[in-house]
């Protein structure tokens, strides 16, 4: 968005006899739109979050009380569909079931606005009895899902969860999840840029050209390295507050 509206200023001032200012604006935005639509950019920033969290195997990860699953990726039946729509963040229910198969924790809770119906029936008909999944379907963001999610834990008496989320999205989501004070074992999935890597490399071609999806791709990472930061903050300056000596 910013890079076509540089592009209409930068065309307007060119239009307007301010050709220099134009022509600059312009290429500015011409080469950030390139950046955020090239796989490079993705393979870097967005491979720095998921490498942090990388892949493991089911088995290793250690038991816990729950398996918890954050919204994201899956779209509820209608009365014109049959069966969920699954997106590609869809990869967090898979993974979840991926868990829970394993004997990694007794329940599943979903944590997310209006996805819950949808995630619901995508876990049983993964094998997951539809008795040991929870629904918490009042959280609109990351930081809601730890706060309700948390109330949730603390009804079943329960302290440790395997955190299943998109790669990309675990380490805001640890964080939120550890102010809340709940013991997290992150359990990655939907790696996009990772899974690039192995198409995509600096030595060939593609690598460099503007991609629509991954243009979309790029977006969200960026918003996801601003939440990041800005839930830091937060907790920064909530922590400081706290700690502060009432007069």
């Amino acid at each position: 968005m910013i890079g076509l509206s540089g592009m209409a200023a930068g065309a307007w001032w060119g239009f307007r006899g301010r050709t220099r200012m134009g022509a600059t604006v312009f290429g500015l935005s011409l080469a950030w739109l390139w950046v955020l639509s090239s796989p490079w950019f993705l393979l870097i920033f967005e491979g720095a979050l998921e490498r942090q969290y990388p892949p493991v195997s089911v088995k290793t990860l250690p038991v816990a009380d729950v398996i918890v699953v954050l919204g994201g990726g899956i779209g509820s039946p209608t009365r014109q569909t049959v069966y969920p729509e699954l997106y590609p963040g869809a990869d967090r229910g898979w993974h979840a079931a991926r868990c829970y198969l394993a004997g990694k924790a007794p329940v599943i809770l979903f944590s997310g606005a209006s996805e819950g119906p949808g995630m619901k029936q995508f876990l049983v008909d993964l094998g997951v009895p539809p008795a040991k999944i929870i629904l918490e379907s009042e959280s609109k963001n990351t930081y809601e899902n730890s706060l309700f999610t948390r109330e949730q834990l603390k009804a079943r008496k329960a302290k440790r969860v395997i955190l299943v989320t998109s790669a990309w999205h675990m380490r805001r989501s640890v964080m939120t999840f550890r102010k809340m004070g709940v013991e997290v074992i992150p359990a990655g999935t939907d790696y996009e840029a990772l899974s690039l890597s192995d198409e995509v490399t600096s030595r060939t071609l593609p690598y460099y050209l503007p991609n629509a999806d991954v243009l979309g791709k790029n977006s969200d990472m960026l918003k996801e390295h601003l939440g990041y930061w800005a839930y830091w903050l937060y907790f920064r300056v909530d922590e400081m507050r706290t700690r502060a000596p009432h007069k």
